[in-house]
């Protein structure tokens, strides 16, 4: 049996066990998903590996490991060579960083939108185009929720001084993917 153990970009705990005969597929998802792979040489890690949820493969070559107790990563911890260590680190305090500073620059309007690819995808935050009356026009409007029946709260990129509005999913249009924001 192998433990895929790993931090998220969050900092959040990750493991889960593997079958042996899933082994190289094991390594791979270890190495795409920035996590360890430990072997199960030893009791403690046989009993931490049984109190453990079962993985799970994907085609990708990544893995389902869901997330476990900071004390339970923290014994295997104990297991991870220093080179792991550094470089979990170093990678979820660039994570945190970035995050920050993008918040920062959302909250000072300095991030452009995300333009959506299909309505599928709609998110809050988006850049769609909506219309009071067709004959005058289509304009950007920013997604800010989404309502019950398919509905969503939208503001007006070029006059964020008039009021909300809602539209149905059927009367906004996403905009052109090699369309820049303005």
């Amino acid at each position: 049996m192998h433990i895929l153990v790993g931090l998220d970009d969050q900092g959040k705990a990750h493991a889960s066990w593997f079958d042996e005969e899933d082994g190289d597929a094991v390594a791979l998802a270890a190495d795409l998903m920035d996590m360890a792979l430990l072997d199960i040489t030893n009791v403690e890690l046989a009993e931490i590996a049984a109190k453990l949820p079962r993985g799970k493969l994907f085609e990708s070559g990544k893995a389902f490991v869901p997330f476990v107790k900071r004390t339970v990563y923290d014994q295997l911890a104990k297991h991870f060579d220093e080179e792991f260590v550094t470089a979990t680190a170093s990678r979820v305090e660039a994570a945190r960083v970035a995050a920050a500073e993008g918040y920062a620059k959302a909250s000072k309007g300095e991030v452009p939108p995300r333009q959506p690819e299909d309505w599928s995808k709609l998110m809050v935050g988006d850049l769609v185009l909506a219309t009071d009356d067709p004959d005058e026009g289509w304009f950007e409007a920013t997604v800010l929720e989404q309502a019950a029946d398919g509905r969503f709260r939208l503001r007006w990129c070029g006059w964020p001084e008039l009021p909300d509005f809602t539209r149905a999913i059927a009367d906004i249009a996403l905009l052109h993917p090699k369309h820049a924001a303005a």
